[in-house]
């Protein structure tokens, strides 16, 4: 007995990490049994035609001529008995062939006494005998229907008279029908892929926590390294199960930098020129599959399928589409763009070029988020936790701007902190250098995290020596110069003193127009359990303006998500058709001219001289705000919702998770520091700047608040995320920790993530 406790006494951390690992495989085997086996019927399907009010009856024939880009494993149509009484009996013979060369491509033979016979009309599964995959490009085929009658019944199907695309016919027992039947192709079936694609994950998963727990048992290992891992790996698995597109309006940001990389592939191009209302890429990188919002198990399998492929077309070959970018600045998408121009050279196809970028993003904020763990001297696991929160992670790993903002804002800030507090007594001006060249290129991103510059202040000017507040001066002197001549900062400033806020309503319409060009979305057959993908035609083309200046479009973020703002009941019949915005950090607030999307009560919005002239109507937005917004604004702060926000069905966390993450911040606000603390009045000065910083942006989401809402238009918690660190420096000498608890709290961070990957696998599945 004595040798057994031995044993477990000497090797007790290494029976630890395996027992962990063991109990995680143990909740993944547990879900798999109880979620994820057994979906393999899962399927996707497409909809030429949703709509039928008419029945047509078949008595020989009926032939549909249509144009589809997707592979077909199964059609779907409307079917019914043309008298209940007496349901058709036999067998109903299906043939699709190819319009242009009438080659036989699939057929099949059912018993029509399977078809639901009742008063209500219901999709009707019809299986193919072999498995039609499409070239990539639409192809017309030729849907054949022969019933073979056995009986008095006769079978009828249902269309929708008039309004038939090109390139779709229908024929009945020889007759020409002015309209469409109502049709669903099944594209894909999950099959197997699903449990495959889980056990990866999940063991994916297990090694993660293993290797962070074996990097929290080794000591020697510092805690910015293991935070670099941490982020580096769970950012990755982030990136896996969110792929590109699914990010808040991460196809923009995607145009931003396949733009940029274009421009630097193509030698016939100028370099980071402003495309605003076009984007530029190869003639082959679009994938209507890949290009949507909402992620499905299908999106998981299909770039599986074609992540591999490589690209065909022409070396320096670049196309122009009609899709919108975010910004006129280039700043923030040079490492993306630098991704994706390597995935040019190296040939990669559409789907690994997109990844390529999205890692390159994960790696520099990761580098910047361990360096900044680093340096700082203060506050260390705030920063830590802050870079490990799921909807810091799910940024990280995507195109979109705040990936490079946020690494930027926590390693300037903790390089301010460490050049205030830090071991150094005097600084020279190499180590000046570099938060100079941070502030120049934070400041003209986003406005509302001007003040951070304000962290010059902080450094003793003993340590400048005696031209302290000259070069203090000539610091916030140049980080305001900066602003002021990055056109869209001067933009926002100039669009939030406006006494009619028409920036708001443009970006409305621009949403606007954007939904209604969206394709509509195939049902749900209730003959088979069929799971939908977005079609996501709609990410082929972004949103178009009737009218208004280059200079508005260049001035204004045309689609910073802003969407789980929705105003109360009461307003919201008066609301734009979409419920985005720009973000409010972006700062942007151009004069966009106004469409038939917008109202007046639109295009009057709470500016400043509004603000000014009307304070309690001011303060009762931002008081009703709190009361019916504050549980989303505590979730988006911490990644209670992920994905992209515009949807109807967001991937929304448990709360359960939200409160383990507001208690990792809680234990990092506790945890004791090492080293010299900061003088109180410090630590309240840096929280001012911090504070500033959230009102900043709190004011510019108000300023593009039309005056009839009820809610403040567009907010995130997100936003609040770049300073997080910065609010976590104050609190009661009284309120700390015992022990240093810092690596234990990384520790735990990574496992939370690792739940929340699994509540995002779940809920995604469940779509």
């Amino acid at each position: 007995m004595q040798n057994v406790l031995t044993f477990f006494k000497t090797h007790r951390r290494a029976l630890t990490g395996a027992l962990l690992c063991f109990f995680l495989f143990a909740v993944f085997a547990a879900v798999w049994l109880t979620h994820i086996r057994g979906q393999g019927d899962k399927s996707s399907s497409w909809a030429i035609n949703d709509q039928f009010h008419s029945f047509a009856t078949i008595e020989e024939k009926m032939e549909q001529r249509f144009s589809c880009d997707r592979d077909l494993l199964a059609l779907s149509l409307v079917l019914a008995a043309e008298d209940t009484e007496t349901p058709p009996e036999g067998e109903l013979e299906l043939i699709l062939t190819d319009s242009a060369t009438g080659e036989e491509l699939a057929r099949s033979t059912g018993d029509m006494r399977y078809i639901y016979n009742g008063w209500d009309a219901y999709y009707t599964t019809l299986g193919l005998d072999r498995f039609v995959e499409n070239p990539g490009e639409a192809v017309e085929y030729t849907l054949t229907l022969i019933p073979h009658y056995t009986g008095e019944g006769r079978l009828c199907v249902g269309y929708e008279e008039g309004g038939m695309p090109a390139g779709v016919s229908l024929t009945v027992d020889g007759e020409e029908v002015d309209g469409t039947v109502a049709m669903l192709g099944t594209q894909a079936r999950v099959g197997g892929f699903l449990t495959k694609f889980y056990w990866v994950f999940a063991l994916g998963c297990i090694a993660a926590a293993g290797l962070l727990y074996w990097l929290y048992c080794r000591r020697t290992v510092p805690l910015h390294r293991m935070v670099f891992c941490a982020v580096l790996v769970l950012g990755f698995a982030f990136n896996v199960l969110l792929p590109p597109y699914a990010a808040p309006d991460e196809k923009y940001h995607i145009n931003q930098s396949f733009t940029l990389a274009s421009t630097l592939y193509d030698p016939h191009l100028p370099v980071a020129k402003s495309h605003i209302r076009d984007t530029i890429r190869r003639p082959s990188d679009q994938d209507a599959l890949i290009q949507v919002d909402e992620t499905t198990v299908f999106t998981w399998q299909h770039i599986a399928k074609v992540i591999g492929r490589p690209n065909t077309d022409p070396t320096f070959a670049t196309h122009t589409f009609d899709e919108y970018q975010v910004d006129s600045s280039y700043t923030l998408y040079w490492i993306s763009g630098f991704g994706v121009l390597i995935g040019y050279w190296l040939h990669l196809g559409f789907a690994a070029t997109l990844y390529l970028g999205r890692l390159a993003n994960l790696l520099f904020f990761a580098f910047l988020a361990a360096w900044a763990v680093k340096r700082t001297p203060v506050a260390k696991p705030a920063f830590a936790v802050a870079a490990l929160l799921p909807m810091t992670l799910h940024l990280a790993a995507s195109y979109s701007r705040d990936s490079n903002l946020l690494a930027l804002c926590f390693f300037f800030s903790a390089l301010l902190l460490d050049l205030a507090f830090g071991p150094r007594e005097h600084i020279g001006w190499k180590q000046l250098v570099l938060p100079v060249v941070l502030a120049v290129l934070i400041v003209p991103s986003k406005v509302v995290y001007l003040p951070l510059a304000g962290l010059i202040l902080l450094i003793p000017a003993v340590r400048l020596g005696r031209f302290a507040r000259w070069i203090k001066g000539g610091f916030l002197a140049l980080c305001a110069v900066a602003f002021l001549l990055n056109s869209g900062a001067a933009g926002a400033l100039v669009g939030f003193t406006q006494t009619s806020g028409t920036a708001a309503a443009g970006a409305a319409s621009l949403m606007a127009q954007e939904q209604a060009a969206q394709e509509p979305a195939a049902p749900e057959s209730d003959v088979q359990n069929a799971a939908q993908a977005s079609s996501g035609e709609a990410a082929q083309s972004a949103p178009q303006t009737s009218g208004g200046a280059e200079s508005a479009s260049q001035a204004a973020d045309p689609a910073e998500e802003g969407a789980a703002a929705e105003p109360s009941a009461s307003s919201s019949a008066a609301q734009p058709a979409s419920e985005t915005a720009p973000e409010a950090a972006g700062g942007a607030a151009g004069p966009a001219a106004a469409n038939s999307f917008s109202t007046q009560e639109d295009l009057t919005c709470f500016t400043l001289p509004y603000i000014l002239s009307h304070p309690l109507e001011t303060a009762e937005l931002c008081i009703r705000s709190v009361i019916e917004e504050g549980d989303h604004y505590l979730s988006t702060l911490v990644g209670g919702t992920l994905g992209y926000f515009g949807l109807d069905k967001p991937l929304d966390l448990a709360w359960g998770w939200i409160i383990l993450l507001y208690g990792l911040l809680a234990l990092a606000w506790l945890c004791p520091e090492e080293g010299g603390a900061m003088p109180p009045a410090a630590r309240w000065g840096t929280l001012f700047i911090a504070l500033c910083c959230c009102g900043l942006a709190v004011l510019g989401c108000i300023s593009w608040t039309p005056t009839y809402y009820e809610t403040i238009y567009g907010f995130q918690g997100r936003y609040f995320l770049p300073v997080l660190p910065l609010l976590l420096l104050v609190r009661p000498k009284a309120l700390c920790l015992a022990g240093d608890c810092r690596r234990g709290i990384v520790l735990a961070a990574a496992l939370v993530d690792i739940g929340v990957l699994l509540n995002v696998f779940l809920a995604v599945v469940a779509r």
